[in-house]
């Protein structure tokens, strides 16, 4: 199977990106927005904005910039969908500047403006700062989310970071340099059979043979030669063999003692019996108070909260209360007719505890020797160690507050919280039930004030602007009064332009808007939901690029390393198919209507088909071969 980077595919996207072909606004958003700025209303709006962006000045006949910014923001606070205002609210983050352009041309000018305004390098490079800052983002966001999981079995903060090493010994230097003493004694990989006796000879053998005079004393006692057979191959004997075991353990003392500890490399100091290996008292001489284990609280059988405690209470002395969680247990009952009780009770919870540390049955004695000794805990740091949490309520609040602010699940960010507007997520359906509305509403005559042909206030505004109420005084320097008739929003007579928009055709305007909200109470609220919804959406997408620290000026032009990183993505890119996943993302602003945008949109399945086919198993020759023949 070939393993080239690009594919038949690929390479014709590739062609088409260099080309800055293939990928463009989503075509939905722009018949949306071209439905939505067609409408009666808000295309004579924006005719009125256009012809007094033109008139913009100092003149008698002209307007100030200020009057021109109260034109941009009328019904901003009211019903901004019906002149294509800013919503209010967000005026200060999405400044619309000194032009004609309305809250639709704000969505269009930000959607080409991530399209590098057809060059696609600089797209490409806009893309990859978003898709660095998401990957950097969401980890920590999933993080938060996913810690709830450590709440059930929190013990503390040192058991966090310790991999459950600290919840077996409160002093692990000391623990650490018991357990290299006892050199190879103990068998991990059979923790839950720790302390039988047999094991220690498992042990034995695995280091070399148990000594033929220990094999002889053995049976001699009774242990038979297939007994010692299955011990050898690691399986567990009779219960009545291991007494016999453990009683010649008990009388195993000084050289032959000697030869034991030499074989297992144990350097313990005062072991008197080969039985002391089994005792935690004896083998654990400078730790075995600090070992601990979760323990009930109270000596109910069946407790209903735990803590971390020691499993002896003071010298020779075992906790009680591990009899609630160990007493009835099999290995328990069985290893306490071997060894005595309180020994037998320790190695329970030892075993336990040392089960709580993951890959524990892979490991040797020496390695977790090492691996204890070398353990720090969170000893010193106070506020660590007393959390109760794995992560503070208000660390997760935080961090939510501050980074987990997308539309994604648990509120990761995705593109299209970058740049939804080139996708037109969700303007296509906003500027769609907007536009749906509006027709309504005007097919209905509710904006009749606004419309007429003779007295609707945009008329009467466009009529303005165009001369038709205005008498010339005197052309150098110009003089006029402007007149409009009685019965017309705005009516009277004005010394210039700008007093007959400021003081009596806004006025007008607003009022008359004012009244078409509380006339049509249900379709306003649809229309500021949708406006609302869009304003909220754009701006966030233009603070998340300021964090994401994408600066259009400062994108390359031009650039063919950007495009051909772009384009080396394009499997990846494809097999990103969760809810607003990058496959979703360009696959709306995929342009099919020619060669180059099929061509990536076939990328993205050829893709899909290549993890199909490695799961299955398939091979696969889509990809050319990159090397020179």
């Amino acid at each position: 199977m070939s393993q080239g980077p690009y594919s038949s595919v690929m390479l014709i996207a590739t062609d088409g990106l260099l080309q800055n072909q293939g990928l463009a606004i989503s075509g939905n958003l722009t018949v949306a927005i071209n439905a939505y700025t067609s409408t009666t209303a808000v295309s004579s709006y924006l005719s009125i904005l256009s012809t007094a962006f033109a008139n913009v000045g100092v003149g008698n006949d002209q307007i100030t910039t200020s009057t021109f910014s109260s034109l941009q923001s009328l019904a901003a606070n009211t019903l901004p969908a019906i002149t294509d205002a800013v919503p209010a609210a967000y005026a200060n983050t999405l400044p619309i500047g000194n032009s004609a352009a309305g809250f639709s041309g704000l969505v269009s000018t930000q959607a080409n403006l991530i399209l590098g305004n057809g060059d696609l390098g600089k797209f490409a490079q806009v893309y990859g700062q978003c898709q660095g800052y998401i990957a950097q983002n969401n980890p920590i966001i999933n993080s938060v989310k996913n810690s709830a999981v450590l709440d059930t079995t929190f013990t503390s903060m040192n058991s966090i970071t310790t991999g459950g090493i600290s919840d077996i010994n409160r002093n692990l230097p000391a623990f650490g340099a018991d357990l290299t003493k006892l050199g190879t004694a103990w068998a991990l990989n059979k923790l839950p059979v720790f302390g039988y006796p047999w094991v220690l000879l498992y042990q034995m053998s695995q280091a070399g043979g148990i000594m033929p005079e220990l094999t002889q004393q053995l049976i001699n006692t009774g242990v038979t030669i297939d007994d010692l057979s299955s011990i050898q191959r690691g399986t567990e004997v009779a219960g009545s063999v291991d007494l016999l075991i453990y009683q010649v353990m008990t009388q195993v003392t000084g050289d032959l003692l000697d030869q034991v500890k030499l074989l297992l490399s144990v350097t313990t100091e005062n072991l008197s019996t080969m039985a002391d290996l089994l005792n935690p008292v004896k083998s654990l001489p400078n730790s075995y108070l600090g070992l601990t284990n979760l323990t009930p609280t109270g000596t109910d059988v069946t407790p209903t909260a735990t803590v971390l405690s020691n499993v002896y209470v003071s010298a020779n002395t075992i906790n009680s209360n591990l009899l609630s969680v160990y007493g009835t247990s099999p290995a328990y009952v069985g290893l306490s007719k071997i060894i005595p009780s309180d020994q037998a009770l320790a190695a329970q919870a030892i075993a336990n505890s040392l089960q709580q540390v993951k890959n524990i049955f892979q490991l040797t004695l020496p390695v977790l020797a090492r691996t204890v000794t070398a353990t720090e805990t969170n000893s010193g740091l106070g506020d660590i160690t007393a959390l109760t949490k794995p992560v503070p309520p208000g660390v997760a609040s935080n961090i939510n507050s501050t980074l987990a602010t997308g539309t994604g699940p648990n509120g990761t960010l995705t593109l299209f919280d970058f740049m939804g507007a080139t996708a037109g997520v969700p303007y296509t359906a906003e500027f769609t039930s907007v536009t749906s509305t509006i027709n309504s509403m005007q097919s209905a005559n509710a904006l009749y004030t606004l419309t007429d042909s003779t007295y609707g206030v945009y008329t009467v505004m466009q009529d303005t602007l165009d001369g038709d109420y205005t008498t010339v005084i005197s052309p150098s320097p110009i003089e006029i009064t402007i007149t409009i008739p009685s019965g017309l929003p705005g009516e009277g007579t004005y010394g210039n332009l700008d007093a007959a928009f400021s003081t009596g055709l806004i006025p007008a305007a607003a009022n008359l808007i004012a009244n078409v909200a509380a006339n049509n109470v249900s379709n306003v609220s649809s229309l500021n939901t949708s406006f609302t919804t869009m304003a909220q959406q754009l701006s966030a997408e233009t603070n998340n690029l300021v964090l994401a620290q994408v600066t259009f000026s400062d994108l390359a032009a031009n650039s063919r390393s950007s495009v051909m990183s772009l384009s080396s993505s394009l499997h990846d890119i494809g097999t990103d198919v969760a809810p607003k996943g990058q496959n979703d993302f360009f696959t709306a602003i995929a342009d099919t209507s020619n060669q180059y945008g099929q061509a990536i949109i076939a990328s993205f399945r050829e893709g899909r088909n290549i993890k199909v086919f490695d799961n299955a198993g398939i091979g696969s020759d889509t990809q050319i071969p990159a090397t020179a023949v």
